[in-house]
């Protein structure tokens, strides 16, 4: 009984509850008598139906109709009653999308009382909703997309609008339609243009990102919008590459997600104006400080914003690649954006997406890289290096491969790697972070330093133009306003660079990238003996890095190195402070200077690892800011207590050298500026006892190793300096004439009579020439710092005949132009504008020539330089040394060292005589002085003395003869040569001996009495052949010595070695004139003792280490002194 009561209850109450649907949430009505509460529309077509038949189909009826009606307000049945809730407009809505929402909210408002039939009424709206989008053709006079636009701006906040958007989006994704994809396309079109004239400021901007932070958790729907989103769109990504335009770059900022990356405080457009600092010459630094943190405010909330909605983008890995491939597209787009030109070229802001733009993804990618980017963190072994030299489907930045590597890549390692590779989203990252840093932060970063270099070059206009004519003149009134321009756009793009999230983003990066290159550095050069996962980062313990380099580096692009080195650069040039808040990070900067700036193995670019001493240079505290503690604290603490900076010295050292080599050269006018910096470099670290006991070190293992096949690196470092000095020297002196040469021109009446062509071209080339002489100058006072300062305290392998020629000569070449009568032609109007400081130079000069005034080679050398050499040098110096205020005990010292080389002088003269008559084939093609070691080079054939090819190919590793290449430990020793030219000296200097004793009346026998006694004299035949012996056992000494002592014994040894074997050559030459002395018998026996008494311990000693006999050897000095003394008396 109570069932047949319950049953036709509930049907009654569902055909009510689905009546009061029809009239409570689709405000309509089918009785046109019934008294309402408020306006209805009337539904002519269902008011015959019968109540009993009102279910869920007659809803669905009764919706369909009304979506139908054209114009509701002709069926509207208007309510008599006061104060209606629900307004007319709302009754009588006709766009589509905008009722049927409604309808839901309507529904859900009262989801209590429609509790029963709530979920069919819901999925009916929904379907309706997805029917209408699906099929547009029914609603044609109606802009669904327009609508839908609407509906999701108004569900920002609205949580029922909301519930119902994302109830369609379900159901339009589960059967994803050509007709569901056009509909959204228009959706994300509407946006763009909605969203492209937004300026930075514009609240509505984060309504349109919360819009599309909403729909990215459709994948689809982040499909749709990327490929929307692309200039060409299109699915193949081959059919993209080849027909898009050189100017598509630009294109990327043209669409929807472009217009989002495109807002920010640069200027998106060419020629649009700044946004801050327009009047920064009246801005106090406290203003200036203020804006700036305006700006950093206003980047730091969007670029949040930004990539919040990025990794919702990326959070579904159907879209991600699709995010990564427009990212890679819009790189490969772009990617000239990162050389140097485009920093300088007004057409790059025209074909080129903006800068902002580019700023806003590199900060996205650095926070999607900032979960592993931390220095040695375990997810750093997870970057495969493999990414930046694959071409296949799975990487996103197809022209990666074409960057140039760290160091030589073989051809055939590609193909096998790369064959079946796949790379992890940190990959990815990993690479396309720096490439976006490459192109943004490191562009600004360009732009910035020539917009700095504007400035100061147009201030000094300024200045001149100011002294020239009125202040207020046309002329001043534009250079001031082009430096305010100027200072405008300096001050907005130093801000961006100088903001704090981006500067620690970027640190973060930076410094894992550091350690991660260390790691691979540093690690084994076979990538699969650690892939049992026993790989681990650790910090650097130990240098050099003496195991074969990893292969892995041949993969890795030299932007990413130059990515670290720009951003060092930036920081000790415009933000030191932050190294200073951020002192555990200078660590990894340091470890990775240290293995890739002296190791050619690891990076081959010579101009690159000499850019990476420039911006160790920048840290230099001259180079700073005038706070005086960072000036003197940090450099200091960089300096002296970074783990392994020991290694410094050497690092300098061999990178100073390699720019010059071959195969590393680097342009001729790059040289001299790669150099500055180490010069810098090397002055400061002078200041600190364990960097001077380092250098010391390095040439003490010069000293010992002097003669190797491959020169050591102290010794090419010191000939590669003398190489610069005699170059900038003797350029800076040739344009200072020059200088003279043209004031002395305008001087005369020639000048007046020129043509007005004519003395303007001489007025550029003067302009030039004092540029020349200005840069010249500098590098040249420079030069002499340094070689001054090393050489106060390393003197002896500057003594080494490789070396100690050449500096003789440079020095005198220079003294003979300041002190002598060519200094006249030195003396230019405005010479400070020059740079060139006459004292300044004669100082240093005689710095250097007292720093080598105990040194007998040098003095020597010095003497015998007859180029530049006379006796009337000296004193001239000493004139203009006085004049100057020079230190009178360094005076007396000079005068000292005048004496001393001017005596050695008189004495080489006539030791030079007994090499006057000496064959042509016995002096060195090159420098035309006899040979010592002569030796044959390979190729050429030519035949010159070992210390000449060895000063050679300290600088140039080519054969001089045929330019062929050349090694040292290549040349051929001429043993028998040399044995033909001691013969033929012996020769000479028997025969000197014997004029000399004619001259002198020593001997009054006859030249044929001596000879017959000769002839008579088998005692005089056995002195001859006692002199033979000894020369021959002279010379067979002298081989062991310059071979099989080379390598174990120690400097010292060596040279106690070469004393006995001169003393011995010498009184085995002696010899042969002891038959034409009167008493024969009493000096053969004094000469062959002292030479047994005096050199023979002496050779045990050197060979033996063994002291035992040296005390003997006084004695054998007597003896020899008995001798010489016997053939004048007796």
């Amino acid at each position: 009984m109570s069932k047949s009561i319950c049953k036709p209850f509930t049907s009654k109450l569902i055909i009510k509850t689905n009546d009061n649907i029809v009239e409570l949430v689709l405000l309509c009505t089918i009785d046109e008598d019934a008294p309402i509460t408020s306006s209805k529309i009337y539904l002519a077509e269902l008011s015959t139906l019968y109540a009993e038949k009102w279910d869920k189909n007659r809803v669905d009826q009764a919706l369909f109709e009304r979506q139908r009606i054209p114009n509701p307000r002709n069926e509207l049945i208007v309510s008599t009653a006061k104060n209606a809730l629900i307004s007319d407009d709302i009754i009588t809505e006709t766009r589509c999308l905008y009722y049927l929402s409604g309808c839901y909210q309507r529904l859900l408002q009262q989801r209590d009382y429609f509790k029963s039939i709530l979920s069919d009424i819901q999925k009916l709206f929904i379907d309706h909703s997805k029917t209408a989008i699906t099929l547009p053709s029914m609603y044609p006079d109606q802009q669904l997309s327009k609508q839908w636009i609407d509906l999701l701006i108004e569900s920002q906040n609205n949580s029922l609008l909301l519930e119902y958007i994302d109830r369609v989006n379900n159901e339009l994704v589960t059967s994803m339609t050509d007709e569901i994809e056009v509909f959204y396309k228009y959706v994300f079109h509407y946006m763009y243009k909605v969203i492209q004239p937004l300026d930075y400021f514009n609240s509505k901007l984060s309504f349109y990102i919360s819009i599309l932070s909403n729909l990215s958790q459709w994948p689809i729907l982040v499909q749709i919008m990327f490929r929307q989103s692309h200039p060409k769109t299109l699915s193949d990504r081959a059919t993209i590459n080849s027909t898009i335009s050189v100017a598509s770059g630009r294109a990327f900022q043209d669409t929807l997600i472009g217009s989002l990356l495109s807002k920010s405080c640069l200027p998106s457009l060419p020629g649009n104006p700044y946004i801050f600092f327009n009047q920064p010459n009246s801005m106090s630094e406290h203003a200036i400080q203020t804006t700036s943190e305006t700006v950093w405010q206003l980047m730091k909330t969007y670029q949040d914003t930004l990539t919040q909605l990025f990794k919702m983008f990326i959070k579904n890995a159907d879209a991600r690649s699709d995010v990564l491939q427009w990212i890679g597209d819009c790189f490969d787009e772009n990617h000239e954006k990162s050389k140097k030109w485009s920093s300088n070229d007004p057409l790059a802001a025209v074909i080129f997406v903006s800068d902002g733009f580019l700023i806003n993804l590199t900060v996205i990618l650095l926070n999607l890289a900032k979960p592993f980017a931390e220095p040695y963190s375990p997810k750093l072994l997870k970057i495969d290096p493999r990414y930046a030299i694959c071409q296949n489907a799975s990487v996103h930045l197809t022209n990666l491969y074409k960057e140039t590597p760290l160091i030589k890549r073989h051809k055939e390692t590609t193909d096998e790697k790369c064959s079946q590779a796949t790379f992890n989203f940190i990959t990815e990252i990993f690479f396309m972070s720096h490439f976006s840093y490459s192109c943004s932060v490191r562009g600004l970063y360009r732009k910035l330093l020539k917009i700095h270099g504007d400035i100061s070059k147009k201030q000094t206009e300024y200045k001149n133009a100011v002294s020239l004519e009125e202040s207020d003149s046309q002329t001043t009134k534009d250079l001031e306003a082009q430096i305010q321009n100027d200072h405008t756009t300096f001050l907005n793009i130093k801000s961006v660079l100088n903001e704090p999230y981006l500067m620690e983003l970027s640190n973060s990066l930076l410094t894992s990238t550091c350690s991660w290159l260390v790691h691979l550095a540093s690690s084994s050069s076979d990538p699969s003996s650690t892939s049992n996962g026993a790989e681990q980062m650790s910090i650097l313990k130990m240098l050099p890095l003496t195991s074969k380099p990893n292969p892995q580096l041949s993969y890795i692009p030299e932007f990413i190195i130059e990515n670290i080195i720009d951003f060092f650069k930036y920081i000790s040039q415009f933000n030191v402070r932050f190294f200073r808040s951020n002192e555990s990070s200078i660590n990894e900067y340091m470890y990775f200077m240290l293995v890739f700036m002296g190791d050619i193995n690891r990076l081959a670019n010579a101009h690159l690892r000499a850019t990476l001493a420039e911006a160790l240079d920048t840290i230099i505290p001259d180079q700073q800011d005038n706070d005086e503690e960072l000036n003197r604290a940090f450099p200091a603490v960089v300096f002296e207590e970074c783990p392994l900076i020991e290694h410094l010295p050497r690092v300098i050292l061999d990178v100073f050298v390699s720019i010059e080599l071959t195969e590393q050269a680097v342009a001729f006018q790059q040289k001299f500026n790669c150099r500055h910096p180490m010069y810098n470099i090397l002055q400061y670290l002078w200041k600190f006892d364990k960097h001077r006991l380092q250098m010391k070190k390095l040439a003490t293992y010069a000293e010992r190793h002097i003669e190797d096949a491959e020169a050591p690196l102290f010794l090419r470092f010191i000939n590669l300096l003398m190489n610069d000095a005699n170059f900038l020297l003797d350029e800076g002196l040739i344009y200072m004439k020059k200088l003279r040469t043209h004031q002395d021109m305008k001087d005369s009446d020639q000048w007046n009579n020129m043509p007005e062509m004519q003395r303007q071209e001489l007025e550029n080339t003067f302009k030039s020439n004092g540029q020349y002489a200005r840069y010249s100058n500098i590098m040249g006072i420079k030069t002499l710092i340094i070689l001054n300062m090393i050489t106060q305290y390393i003197q002896f392998i500057f003594c080494h005949p490789t070396i100690c020629e050449r500096l003789a000569a440079m020095l005198n070449y220079v003294l003979q132009h300041l002190v002598g009568p060519k200094r006249r032609d030195l003396k230019v109007r405005g010479i400070n504008e020059y740079l060139f400081d006459p004292t300044k130079f004669v100082t240093k000069v005689t710095d250097i020539y007292l720093n080598f005034s105990r040194y007998d080679q040098f003095c020597v050398a010095v003497s015998n330089d007859g180029m530049s050499y006379n006796d009337q040098l000296f004193p001239q110096a000493i004139e203009v040394l006085q004049r100057i205020k020079y230190p009178p005990e360094r005076i007396a010292e000079f005068q000292k060292l005048s004496e001393r080389v001017k005596t050695i002088n008189a004495e080489q003269k006539q030791a030079d005589d007994a090499y006057d008559d000496a064959p042509d084939e016995y002096l060195d093609p090159i420098t035309s002085i006899l040979m010592s070691d002569p030796v044959m080079l390979p190729s050429s054939h030519k035949i010159l003395d070992r210390t000449t090819i060895a000063r050679h190919l300290l600088s140039d590793q080519t054969d001089p003869f045929n330019r062929n290449p050349l090694r040292m430990q290549d040349v051929i020793p001429q043993t028998e040569f040399k044995k033909l030219m001691y013969l033929s000296f012996i020769r000479d200097l028997a025969r000197w001996i014997k004029r000399f004793f004619k001259v002198f009346g020593i001997t009054h026998r006859s030249s044929s009495a001596m000879n017959r006694g000769l002839a008579l004299s088998s005692t005089m035949k056995n002195c001859i052949r006692l002199a033979g012996l000894s020369g021959a056992l002279a010379i067979c000494l002298g081989a062991y010595g310059s071979h099989a002592m080379k390598e174990n014994t120690s400097d010292d040894l060596r040279r106690l070695f070469q004393l006995a074997q001169t003393y011995h050559l010498l009184h085995s030459a002696a010899l042969l004139a002891v038959p034409f002395v009167s008493r024969p018998h009493i000096t053969t026996p004094l000469f062959l003792g002292g030479l047994t008494l005096f050199c023979g311990p002496i050779y045990y000693h050197a060979i033996r280490n063994d002291t035992q006999f040296r005390r003997i050897t006084p004695y054998g000095g007597m003896l020899l002194i008995a001798g010489w003394l016997s053939i004048a008396v007796l």
